[in-house]
């Protein structure tokens, strides 16, 4: 018996002045020169079905690759299949991802790559939040995110425990945090802990410095860095040294805590001995006192008033001109060097008992002259 098919087109032809538009399933094409209502499903269109083509879809508008949809997503071919779709009443638009199916087989695994808000927020693997993009870690992933570089790669959200790393690309890069002028880097709150060099040894303090060894041998410590690029160092080396621009000035010891400053002669030159110090000594007031600020529990404290003690000893007492020491409208900032009234105070000593000698050996002569009077005396009264 001899098939028969037979084929049937309804096309609307609309014709104005300039040119021709074609509709199908619509009698009035003004909208564009090919028109098409109506769809199976909402499926409205499909190009190359014949091998992995595309869709166009209605009601939700999309796209399909290697998709369509009736009554579910559905595949053109075998393969994997996508569609892009937006939804018209809420601007919202995603990309929907299907695993490996067959030709007309319901979508195997859907899964969501990422969606557009109407504001233009993008959310991967995720609806789009209050941010420009958000990223969520999915399960059976290493992160919520990663970057490659040449050689090593930043990975947020990273393993079950979640760890974040961000690296520079490659060994010697440099890693820059809010390099903006006037920029404020602020970590953590609460009982945050944060370390320097401590990978592998999780910090277990606020802050944890551990000094590295390079390539020569040698350890760097903290440095501290001035407009004037003048550098402190502060260095561990069992006692804990200070360096002023890499040259050491003093160090805390760590066996008792002792403080001790630079002193050798090597580095020394006009030196010279101190004056007389102990009537200049006798006239320094010793006072008890509280301060203003900063003491909430206004302790009672033993001490000098710098200004009183500068026309004595000078060189204990330093002003500094900088005005950003917190105290406002000082431009005359005065400061003790306590430590050094022990060097004052053996001067003192000594002049003391030179003193003391020197009474010493009066009260010597004297009694010797006393035992040859006496002995004189005893002579004149025996005749």
């Amino acid at each position: 018996m001899k098939k028969i098919l037979s084929c049937y087109f309804l096309i609307f032809i609309s014709q104005n002045s300039f040119s021709q538009n074609i509709g199908i399933g619509t009698t009035n094409p003004t909208r564009a020169k090919l028109e098409l209502h109506g769809a199976v499903g909402a499926t409205t269109a499909i190009f190359g079905g014949d091998a992995g083509g595309i869709s166009l879809q209605r009601n939700a508008p999309g796209i399909g690759f290697n998709q369509y949809y009736s009554a579910g997503s559905k595949y053109i071919s075998n393969g994997y299949g996508a569609v892009q779709w937006f939804d018209h009443t809420t601007g919202y638009m995603a990309l929907d991802m299907f695993g490996n199916g067959v030709a007309n087989g319901n979508g195997v695994g859907g899964k969501r790559a990422f969606t557009i808000a109407n504001n233009g927020n993008m959310g991967i693997q995720t609806v789009p939040a209050n941010a420009s993009l958000y990223v969520i870690k999915s399960a059976n992933f290493d992160g919520s995110a990663i970057f490659g570089g040449s050689t090593y790669n930043s990975n947020f959200h990273y393993g079950i425990a979640e760890h974040t790393y961000i690296r520079a690309g490659k060994a010697g890069g440099n890693l820059y945090l809010n390099d903006i002028p006037g920029g404020v880097v602020s970590m953590g709150g609460g009982t945050t802990k944060v370390g320097i060099n401590t990978f592998g040894y999780p910090p277990a303090y606020t802050l944890e410095v551990r000094q590295v060894k390079e390539a020569s041998g040698t350890e760097t410590g903290i440095l501290l860095v001035n407009s004037l690029f003048n550098q402190w160092e502060i260095f561990n080396s069992l006692p804990l040294f200070f360096k002023y621009n890499g040259v050491a000035k003093s160090y805390i010891d760590q066996s008792d805590g002792r403080y001790a400053q630079l002193s050798d002669r090597r580095l020394k030159n006009n030196i010279q001995p101190m004056t007389v110090t102990l009537d200049k000594l006798m006239k320094l007031n010793p006072v008890t006192y509280q301060l203003k600020n900063g003491d909430i529990e206004q302790e009672s404290r033993i001490g000098f008033i710098a200004q009183e003690v500068k026309p004595l000893f000078p060189g204990l007492v330093s002003v500094s001109k900088d005005t950003s020491h917190g105290y406002k409208g000082f431009t005359d900032l005065h400061m003790m060097d306590y430590s050094s009234l022990g060097v004052i105070a053996i001067k003192a000593i000594q002049e003391q008992q030179q003193v003391i000698i020197d009474l010493q050996k009066r009260m010597q002569l004297l009694e010797e002259q006393n035992k040859i009077l006496y002995q004189l005396l005893s002579k004149r009264s025996g005749q």
